[in-house]
């Protein structure tokens, strides 16, 4: 793959034979596609008819339904002149009869019915090279000619076939086309063409191979059935739009016994039994799989969780999984089952342990050992001499083992557990530890530097906590610290700091703490301006912490009337907009005026979008229904990357009637959505107020509404 590119390919291998069916006089040529490769870097996702063990995430792509339908499928044609017509008629029918067949629902049908004419109208006329004739390719031989827009150049040939490259006058696009040397006809076409968007270049391959043998693919209807009947697509496992069990149970039992040893099949299979809540069955089917078979997926880590597992099979694992997933495994999981006895049979934590330092790799030995000293120094607490040779040896652990280690973690598990021992070597512990995480988190540029990142808030907190009775001015500055190192969004934020909150009895934040203590010490108004950057700088979730300051220390003055005039006009102004409705008519952000104004981020093909939906036309249901609040309060969603025929069945389907905007594909880059959904709310004046994902709008909508 080049680097930095995003790279879509796919690879079509067909026959080309005589057509005898009914249609052969109007249709009397015939394509018949044995074989698809397709890749697509941008999901992962990667189908092969070759290699059925290396496909990769073909049940999540809409992508699948198209492959399989064109495979083993019949595409009729006909030449006139340079005019390809394709048989249309039948080749409809046998969509709709696959797609009834596999249950697909109306809109997949919809959608799939057109790839797959597009598709089988472009395959046909790539065969239509009537223009190639003898007297063109002795030109060829003399110089490049350009034909279509493209400039051709005969670059060999062999006792049976020409080889011809050709390229796009516009120089979007390159290729090569292969054709018999006897016949002219074509019987291997490629193109290449790649282009920039969103300041990402992508790079697009099409290959198509006529083949004169037969050749070995895995589809079959079995295999096309299991597919599809396991993936979203299909409808075959659900009932009035709920998964039903006894449908899972028995597309488990149709298949279990002809793909025990299908990754994808044996994937779909632990996810069903997880998403009917069939746990028991779960456990079991998790231990009776080839582990190699759960290579990339979260059962690989779920099969460690379960904890009982014997040494071989944990020398298996352990390689498989991916180096996030090995350091969460390690230090969050393991790091709690450390003494804990085990089962005849089954390796013990501290075995597990032992075995990562001592069998494994350098890395595996870099997560693993400073927990096992951290264990140690907690264990060896009474023997002060001791603890401390330990604490000497964590300490001067390098850089790398500092930051794959968690070293932060288990030496300030160390301080806390010792304070009470030995203040003053915890005390100059303590500086050791804010200096070396200081410096680290300068230095590091990997992904664990979010966990530096609250380390060294948790480490100047306590050291706040140690300096405020005796020095005043030092312990403000560590607290200052400790606010200025918490995470101010969800991207600062790092996934361990959960776990550190429970094991360090740490905080998210200490802003809070910081902006408590400066308003004590007289400086309230200092507080207030930072809990106002604060809200500019991470809106939604800031919000209350802004209100409750100001309403305690300012109780003469009205928080409404301040957030109005003070807070309100620093926010950035809306991005601007006009987009048409789902009833063809404009809507620009000025017609939002004068009100606080919900406008979501959505698409039907996004589950979490989905899945909030009742609630959001719940809410604009009782909007409609309340004057009162309407006459203050709007909402609007703005559906992206969708089609208007697609989000009207959606909700007409399911008879929601919240209104929608269709994406000029432009509006969304001009919020900054970065993922969906995404919520904003609209100020009466047009300003903008961001919420995080996942953050509860409603209350600060009708607060800010009463205002």
């Amino acid at each position: 793959m080049s680097e930095g590119k995003l790279i879509q390919s796919k690879s079509t291998f067909f026959t080309l034979s005589a057509n005898k069916s009914a249609s052969k006089k109007d249709f009397p040529s015939e394509i018949t596609i044995k074989a698809v490769e397709y890749k697509d870097s941008r999901n992962p996702f990667f189908f092969s008819s070759f290699h059925p063990d290396s496909n990769q995430n073909v049940l999540s792509s809409s992508i699948l339904v198209d492959i399989l339908m064109n495979l083993q499928q019949p595409i009729r044609f006909n030449f006139q002149h340079q005019e390809t017509i394709v048989d249309t008629s039948s080749l409809r029918k046998e969509i709709l009869l696959k797609a009834r067949d596999w249950q697909l629902s109306d809109d997949i049908t919809e959608m799939v019915r057109n790839n797959v004419m597009v598709g089988a109208g472009f395959l046909c006329s790539k065969l239509n090279y009537q223009y190639l004739d003898k007297g063109l390719i002795k030109r060829l031989q003399s110089e490049p000619i350009l034909v279509k827009s493209e400039r051709y150049q005969l670059t060999r040939s062999d006792k049976k076939n020409l080889y011809l490259d050709f390229r796009d006058t516009s120089g979007i696009s390159d290729g090569e086309l292969v054709v018999d040397k006897k016949t002219l006809q074509p019987i291997m076409f490629s193109r290449r063409s790649e282009h920039i968007q969103d300041n990402h270049s992508f790079i697009t391959t099409t290959i198509m191979q006529m083949l004169d043998t037969n050749v070995s693919s895995t589809y079959d209807q079995t295999y096309a059935e299991m597919l599809l009947s396991g993936s979203f697509v299909s409808k075959a496992l659900y009932t009035n739009e709920a998964i039903d069990s006894v449908k899972v149970m028995k597309y488990i039992t149709k298949n279990e016994a002809i793909f025990t040893n299908n990754r994808t099949f044996v994937k779909k299979k632990l996810d069903l039994l997880q998403q009917i809540q069939n746990y028991k069955l779960y456990d079991l089917s998790l231990n009776d799989v080839p582990v190699n078979l759960l290579s990339g997926t979260h059962h690989l880590s779920n099969f460690l969780y379960n904890g009982a597992i014997s040494r071989d099979k944990f020398i298996i694992v352990i390689p498989l999984l991916d180096n996030e997933k090995r350091y969460n495994w390690i230090q969050n999981v393991l790091y709690q089952q450390l003494g804990r006895p085990a089962a005849t049979g089954v390796l013990s934590s501290d075995e597990q342990a032992d075995l990562l330092i001592n069998h494994f790799s350098e890395i595996e030995k870099q997560y693993t050992y400073p927990m096992i000293l951290g264990q140690r120094i907690i264990q060896q607490a009474d023997d002060l001499s001791q603890a401390k040779k330990l604490l000497e040896e964590l300490m001067n652990l390098n850089d790398a083992y500092w930051i794959n280690g968690n070293v932060g973690r288990y030496a300030l598990l160390a301080y806390q557990r010792l304070v009470s021992v030995d203040p003053d070597y915890t005390h100059q512990l303590l500086k050791d530890i804010i200096s070396r995480l200081t410096v680290l988190y300068n230095a590091d540029k990997t992904e664990h530097r979010n966990i530096t990142r609250a380390h060294l808030a948790t480490a100047n907190y306590l050291a706040y906590q140690m300096t405020s009775k005796s020095n005043k001015e030092d312990a403000l500055n560590y607290l200052e610290k400790a606010a200025l190192y918490s995470p101010k969004n969800q991207t600062e934020t790092a996934y361990n700091s959960s776990y550190d909150i429970i094991f360090l009895k740490s905080k998210k934040s200490y802003s809070e703490d910081y902006l408590t203590e400066l308003a004590a010490g007289g400086k309230k108004d200092v507080a207030l301006q930072k809990y106002i950057d604060e809200f500019l700088t991470v809106q939604g979730t800031s919000y209350k912490g802004l209100r409750d300051f100001y309403q305690h220390y300012y109780p003469e003055q009205k928080f409404s009337e301040f957030f109005i005039q003070k807070v309100i006009p620093q926010l950035p102004d809306a991005p601007d907009f006009a987009l048409g409705n789902l009833e063809n008519s404009k809507i620009a952000k000025a017609d939002l005026k004068g009100k606080w104004t919900l406008v979501d981020f959505w698409g039907t093909w996004c589950g979490p979008c989905v899945a909030e939906m009742p609630k959001l036309n719940s809410f604009y249901e009782h909007l409609k229904t309340d004057k009162l609040k309407s006459d203050k309060i709007g909402f609007m969603s703005i559906a992206c990357n969708d089609a208007a025929d697609k989000v009207k069945n959606f909700l007409a389907k399911n008879n929601y009637i919240i209104p929608v905007l269709m994406s000029d594909g432009q509006v969304e880059k001009n919020f900054k959505v970065r993922g969906y959904p995404s919520k904003y709310i609209l100020t009466p004046g047009g300003k903008l107020i961001a919420m995080p994902f996942g953050f509860d709008w409603q209350p600060l909508l009708e607060e800010v509404a009463t205002f």
